[in-house]
């Protein structure tokens, strides 16, 4: 599913990703992040922008505030550089 995701972000030609995150992948697997499996895989595989937003839950602290991940793309970087 999430390799599909992001093959069909790359097929549309998306200049941009928006999704949300619950965190369970990251409960799962013991991980101090907050993303779950499938946005920390589309973080470091898709060809464009990802922003990743996940609300807080108490046990996070409770304050409030999303959180917000942004990563840009590397093949833009790369592109810049050439």
């Amino acid at each position: 599913m999430r390799e599909r995701l992001c093959l069909e972000v790359e097929r549309l030609g998306l200049s941009a990703v928006i999704m949300g995150s619950r965190g369970f992948g990251a409960e799962k697997r013991g991980s101090d992040g907050k993303l779950g499996s499938v946005s920390d895989y589309c973080v470091h595989h898709c060809v464009c922008p990802v922003v990743v937003v996940r609300n807080p839950d108490d046990k996070d602290g409770g304050s409030g505030e999303p959180v917000v991940t942004i990563k840009e793309a590397e093949v833009e970087e790369e592109a810049s550089k050439g």
